[in-house]
This record gives C-alpha cells, structure tokens and sequence, in this order.
C-alpha cells in the first residue's frame, strides 16, 4: 500500500474526489515542512515552495479550508468545494493528521484488516504509547478514532506484553467512555494481577469511588499508598500526598449516613460531573479559550492569571462566557451529553455565583459541609467542600456557586491566615 492510499484509507477519504484527496495530501506536506523548517532541518525557501504548491492547488480547484472559527470543533479541519452543498463537509482531526504525516507504519497497522499479519506489530504499538514525546491527545486518538479498532490493538499490545501499563489504563478509559463498566472493572483486575502499579490501584481507587463501593475504594487507594511507600522514590511526593487526600475522602464518606451520605453523595457527584466540563470545555474550545484568557484579563485588569485566579476563570469560560451560537461550553456539554433539564438548570446557576468576604460559622468537616456568612449582608450559606483546614471563625474571600440547596466552592478560594481573620473580624 503506498502512502496516498494509506492516507484515503486511514483518514477515510477513499470516497473524496480526487482533487479534495489531493489537497489534504498537500496540506499534510505544509504542516510538515513549516515544523522542519522551525527546527532548522529545511530551509525556509523549501517550506514557501510547498507552501505555494497547496495554495495553487486549493484556488485551482476552488477549493477552501474551514476549522474552529467556521464552528467545526477544535482540532478539526475541512476541505470543501467553494458554492458546494454543507451537507458534504466531512472534518478531519488535525491529531489523525498528525499520525498519518509521523507514524506511518502504525497508521498501517490500524488499517489492517488482520494485525497478526502485520510484522512488527506490538513492539511499534508499544513504543509509540510509551514515547513521552508523542502529545497525549494523539495517543488517546489512536483508540477512539474507531474504538472496535483501537480495542483490539490494545489487546494485541497486551497479549504481546501484559504489564503493559499504558495499554490496559486506555483500554479501561475506552470502557469507561462507552459505559462498559463491568469490562473495565475487569480489564482493572487484569493488569493489576500483572503489574500491582500505584497510578492503576489508584485510578481503581476513583473508579471504585464513583460507584459508591467505599470499602472496596478505599482498598485500593491503600494499595497504590503501599506501592509507593516500598518504592521510597522522591518523585512520588506529590503522588502521595494526593492518594492520602483520597483514604481521607473516603474514609469520611465511608462512616456518612442518611440524609447527610446522600447530600455528599450529590456533592460529589456535582464536583465529578464539573470537572469533566471543564476537561470537554478545555479540549473543544481551544482557542476560544484563548480568547477568553485576553478578554478575562482585560476586564479585570490582570496582567496574567495566577494560580489563585485560575479557578474562577475557567468556571467564568464554562458557564458565563457565550460562544458564537449564544451557548455556554457548558450547556453544549450539557445537550451533547443529554443531561436532565434538572441538571442543566444547575449548570446554567453556575453562572451566576455569589462573590464575596465570608466568615466560616460553623464546620462539619467529617460531612464535607461549612457554614459561611457574608460579613457584608449577613446572609449564610451552606457550603460543600473538602477544605479541612478551614476552622470557624476564619475568614475567606472569593466566589461560591449555587447548586440545588448548597453552593460549591468552585475549586478555589482565597483563605485569610488566622491573624488576618481576627483583624477583619474586628473590623
């Protein structure tokens, strides 16, 4: 198979005409020869001539590029007869792109109708998911861009080297997105019988924890605690430090009962289903994102977005800021993910927090609940976190969003130390 059939058939173009197949094995070329030519391998006149030959080619044929700003999705491109019918758009991820101008021979590979016949075969997929060189994204393409395909290379990859640990953690991420949860559980068990590796007891640990299984969570997280506390190394500091916030969070909601389980349940639940907004937000809308980053700045008069600040700007982007279509990131997630109108109206309340100085009154840490006041109109709200360092009587200042009879702290907040929190008491 010589490389412009490799291309139609990995990026499924085998039914384009030829000039539209023709341009995107020219535009593959520019991408190509502008990173060469930033690192120095060809000189600049090399990128321009190829730079020259996709432009001629693309008004030759009327043909014209679209992307993010004509509402395709970040990190999607399409080629397109200039006048022709819209329901002829066919997007490309720039990531396939990516793999088919780098990794040919994996590429191969993953068009083979039988991977068994393909030399070579495991050690290349192996080296690519290992390669901290690869960008992340590319890797996770691989395997959703056809997830029948991408499932049975990944088992390829482990019935070739079964403590592949990059392997079996996609194919537990591949179940987990198509709701196959009893498989994941069970892909979990298989590399931990071969591997007994910290991040995988860990990452069990969470998928354990959102089906409420806390004895068995909890488990694992002292597990992966175990693993890394025999292997002594200093890098596993911070590693350390998160897994023994997770025993705690789950011993607390382990010994929860009644009313007060099923409120930090929802608590939970809320955080969980906010952060993978975030996450979708951060990857669709890249560079919308950048927009807002300079827009965010400029209202309130920052030179940059420091740490304290982050939180509250990408809740800002998420669910205040509207895109072109008059539609919040989050509500797209929202409709896309066919979330209840219950939850949507909650989405849409993030919007809309409460900013403030505020006084803690009253703690229950081991329920994940504060009381706060607004020190300047006296209103309390009850507020869920995990934030066990706070005490009463201290001091915050920052914003907290509603949802449903609670607010969240929104992932950050700006604690006063205690002698600052006297001194504003007083005042």
């Amino acid at each position: 198979m010589n490389h412009k059939e490799l291309m139609k058939r990995f990026l499924d173009l085998e039914d384009e005409e030829e000039e539209i197949v023709e341009a995107w094995a020219l535009f593959i070329a520019v991408q190509k020869v502008f990173r060469d030519a930033e690192a120095g391998i060809i000189s600049k006149r090399e990128r321009d001539k190829v730079q020259r030959d996709f432009i001629k080619h693309m008004r030759k044929n009327k043909l014209g590029m679209q992307d993010e700003e004509d509402k395709l999705k970040a990190h999607e491109v399409a080629i397109i007869k200039e006048g022709g019918p819209k329901n002829e758009l066919k997007p490309l991820s720039i990531f396939d792109i990516w793999l088919i101008a780098d990794f040919k021979d994996v590429c191969a590979a993953y068009v083979a109708e039988d991977l068994s016949s393909v030399e070579g075969v495991p050690d290349m997929i192996i080296k690519f998911l290992r390669d901290p060189s690869v960008d992340g994204r590319m890797k996770e393409r691989l395997i959703e861009k056809d997830r029948g395909q991408g499932e049975k290379l990944l088992n390829t990859v482990i019935g070739y080297s079964p403590t592949d640990v990059n392997a079996h953690l996609l194919l537990v991420e591949l179940y987990d997105m198509e709701e196959r949860h009893v498989e994941a559980e069970a892909e979990y068990k298989r590399c931990l019988s071969k591997t007994d590796d910290e991040v995988v007891w860990a990452n069990y640990g969470h998928f354990l924890e959102k089906r409420g299984r806390y004895d068995d969570s909890l488990d694992a997280f002292k597990n992966s605690l175990a693993r890394c506390e025999r292997a002594g190394k200093e890098e596993y500091s911070g590693f350390l430090d998160a897994v023994k916030d997770c025993i705690n969070r789950v011993e607390r909601m382990k010994n929860l009962e009644g009313e007060a389980a099923l409120k930090a349940q929802e608590y939970q639940e809320a955080e969980w289903l906010i952060d993978d907004i975030r996450e979708f937000a951060e990857k669709r809308f890249e560079k919308e994102l950048a927009k807002a980053e300079a827009e965010y700045k400029e209202e309130r008069d920052l030179e940059a977005i420091m740490l304290e600040d982050a939180f509250d700007f990408i809740n800002w982007f998420v669910f205040n800021r509207k895109l072109k279509a008059g539609k919040t990131p989050g509500l797209v997630y929202a409709e896309e993910n066919g979330l209840s109108s219950d939850l949507m109206e909650r989405l849409e309340g993030l919007g809309n927090p409460v900013a403030g100085n505020f006084e803690v009154v009253g703690v229950d840490h081991a329920a994940f609940k504060l009381m706060v006041k607004d020190m300047a109109t006296e209103t309390e709200y009850t507020l869920m976190g995990n934030v066990p360092e706070l005490i009463e009587g201290q001091t915050l200042v920052g914003n907290i969003y509603p949802w449903a009879d609670f607010y969240l702290t929104g992932g950050g907040l700006k604690v006063h130390d205690e002698e600052s929190s006297q001194s504003i008491n007083k005042g």
